[in-house]
């Protein structure tokens, strides 16, 4: 070839990284689609919510790492025969947020309390190309793809708070603007399992499956404007966008390196997911170009893998602990506390918990049916206003069981959460003290 790097295993491996948000976003789309409203949670027609309405049980394993601290509204916004119009009643300053995630896994907006406020919300979204008039004073939001998914999230202060929370989920609208002309859904996804984890299906094709489905999906969902550099080397790939992928064009050699190069990437990805954020007192916080990523393609795609639907940071941090001040793994056979000082609490201006998970991030069974913990719990502060969390399996008794966060037995996963962090959180001048054992 005549570019410099131009292999077909280099440039394979440049493709997989670039395609794997659009590809695996598209599973998620088609899994998400029913035309039955609410058949399970999370499923139903596109252009309109389905509620998450309760808290995961002990025994739910459909997400990792699930929170405890909002309930979840989720859409899928098909904009191909126009725009909708999406409407928020009055949330009596509850906070909330309707992320919009273009087919990248761009944030490209974000209403809701810390944004545009806790008042009637109303806009307009309109997808590539839309140039239609609207009455003076709407908003319209331009998204950058025609599929766009909202992870919609409301504070939830416990299950007595589900009768509220339930209201302000009911006030959640969209109305299509046009008819739907009932086009097909898109490409079809190549082995498409409607209950396979969407990465496990997208790292199972083989690479000439992924690269001719990820052609397809570019003749509907237009890439970034400031993707041409990567779509110029892909194009020596047979990728241009409008264009059908030629995969017999290949050889069985060549075949042979398209594929390596795409193993090449996945094993890049795994390796790279581990060092994406700066340990702290044995704190993993991803701050830095989460939920917008620009032209940082790796760490796009290694963000798609091991947390699909993040936000930007402004929104919402979430350290991850990997080890107690010994440096040593965390484990529910050891008693730990966690202490904050007075003037160190964490910096949230919405709320912030702290959730115990197993070392597979699931939730596990305890006396007190408690998953997660935080500021909007009746936690019983030190007379100096500093604040204890107790971590252990066994229960600490009754002057400490408010502030006891429970344990499985085995390796531990606790993830912390920031809601609306304040910029010391963002920029690294505030992070979480070391878990100690006690």
């Amino acid at each position: 070839m005549s570019t410099l790097s131009d292999d077909l295993r280099t440039l394979s491996n440049e493709a997989f990284i670039y395609f794997y948000p659009l590809v695996t976003m598209d599973v998620t789309r088609l899994q998400a689609l029913s035309p039955v409203p609410d058949a399970r949670p999370g499923v139903g027609p596109p252009n309109r919510f389905s509620h998450m309405r309760t808290f995961p049980s002990a025994d739910f394993r459909a997400v990792v790492r699930p929170n405890f601290d909002t309930l979840y509204s989720l859409a899928w916004l098909d904009l191909r025969d126009g725009p909708v119009r999406l409407q928020a009643a009055d949330t009596d300053d509850r906070y909330y947020m309707l992320p919009m995630l273009d087919m990248w896994t761009d944030v490209f907006a974000n209403p809701g309390k810390r944004t545009s406020g806790t008042g009637p919300l109303d806009l307009v979204i309109a997808g590539p190309g839309y140039s239609g008039e609207h009455s003076a004073g709407t908003t319209v939001v331009a998204a950058p793809t025609p599929y766009v998914w909202i992870i919609g999230r409301t504070q939830t202060n416990g299950p007595a708070d589900y009768p509220a929370v339930h209201r302000v989920q009911d006030g959640y609208r969209i109305t299509e603007l046009a008819t739907r002309s009932g086009s097909a859904d898109g490409p079809a996804a190549p082995h498409h399992d409607t209950t396979a984890e969407p990465s496990k299906i997208v790292n199972g094709m083989s690479a000439l499956e992924f690269l001719s489905y990820a052609a397809d999906l570019l003749r509907v969902n237009p890439p970034h404007p400031t993707d041409f550099s990567v779509l110029a080397r892909l194009a020596h790939l047979g990728i241009v966008p409008g264009q059908p992928f030629d995969a017999s064009r290949f050889s069985a050699a060549e075949a042979a390196a398209v594929e390596q190069g795409k193993t090449d990437a996945l094993n890049t990805m795994m390796a790279v997911a581990p060092t994406l954020g700066a340990s702290v007192n044995g704190w993993i916080t991803l701050a830095e170009s989460m939920g917008v990523y620009g032209n940082n393609y790796l760490r796009r795609a290694v963000v798609t893998l091991i947390g699909l639907g993040a936000n930007p940071p402004e929104d919402a941090v979430y350290p991850l602990l990997g080890a107690d001040a010994d440096g040593s793994p965390v484990t529910g056979e050891r008693d730990y506390v966690i202490h904050f000082d007075a003037d160190k609490l964490p910096p949230a201006e919405a709320f912030w918990s702290i959730t115990m998970y197993d070392a597979e991030g699931f939730q596990v069974a305890n006396e007190l049916d408690r998953f997660a913990i935080g500021d909007r719990d009746p936690l019983r502060y030190n007379p100096d206003g500093s604040l204890d969390i107790h971590l252990q399996h066994q229960n600490p008794g009754p002057e400490r069981e408010s502030n006891w966060l429970p344990t499985p037995l085995g390796p531990l996963g606790v993830t912390m959460r920031l809601y609306a962090p304040r910029p010391e959180a963002i920029g690294g001048r505030w992070s979480p003290p070391p878990v100690r054992r006690a």
